[in-house]
């Protein structure tokens, strides 16, 4: 069992009357998790729901030839798993911890059946899912069509946020590892390097530690659209 108020930091159940979070609460039950550990994969015999009440977790797959492809990066207020938990196949994808945090469960039952009660909830699910889809697609046509440079580049304006003390820059704080973007791009961790090193001899980029200052994303983002730039890399 589950405190209500848990619940109710997730934007899903936003508007949702305190009755209802309380009996949610009820059918959820709490789990921790550790570190780089494996919380499900397409082998798990569950299909709940998860919610991140604490911690980050990474969402990934992998090759044929073994190569980790990571998918998206969750924290808290995001939750995983409702594919599965709405068809009853298997896992979709890898989920593995990033920090140490907590999860809160909800069975594939009770997540059905408010799927099935709660219109609103219903119609929420369906356009996270929707997004996923056209993120998706999104990524394949990357990986199909787009150098690694190209993909770099999309990956660093993703994550980039404005300055708040340079006008027209924009940040990525903390950076991820070369091997971390190469998992999210599938490029190797050393060509990613190089990529990055080029980026940064040519003023598209600077890196202080574990901050990249982009002066200009308007060069970057001519560069991940074919536009011109340094070498591209194709991996």
């Amino acid at each position: 069992m589950s405190d209500p108020e848990s619940l109710a930091q997730f934007a899903l159940f936003d508007g949702v009357p305190q009755a209802l979070l309380a009996d949610l609460a009820r059918g959820c039950h709490p789990r921790a998790f550790s570190a780089r550990q494996v919380i499900c994969d397409v082998t798990s015999a569950d299909r709940d729901v998860m919610f991140i009440h604490r911690g980050i977790v990474t969402v990934s797959s992998y090759s044929r030839s073994g190569r980790e492809i990571a998918f998206a990066e969750l924290g808290e207020g995001a939750y995983f798993g409702e594919i599965a938990a709405i068809d009853g196949m298997r896992r979709s994808a890898c989920v593995t911890a990033r920090t140490d945090g907590m999860l809160l469960v909800m069975p594939a039952e009770r997540f059905r059946t408010l799927l099935a009660e709660q219109p609103v909830i219903a119609w929420r699910v369906m356009t996270r899912l929707t997004g996923l889809i056209r993120a998706s697609n999104e990524r394949l046509q990357s990986l199909s069509t787009q150098t690694v440079t190209q993909r770099v580049c999309r990956e660093l304006i993703a994550l980039a946020k404005p300055s708040p003390v340079t006008h027209g820059a924009h940040l990525v704080h903390p950076v991820p590892t070369q091997a971390d973007l190469g998992t999210r791009i599938n490029a190797s961790r050393e060509t990613v390097a190089r990529v990055l090193l080029d980026l940064a001899q040519d003023g598209l980029l600077v890196r202080k530690g574990r901050t990249i200052t982009i002066p200009d994303l308007s060069r970057l983002r001519a560069l991940m659209e074919g536009l011109g730039g340094p070498v591209a890399y194709a991996d």
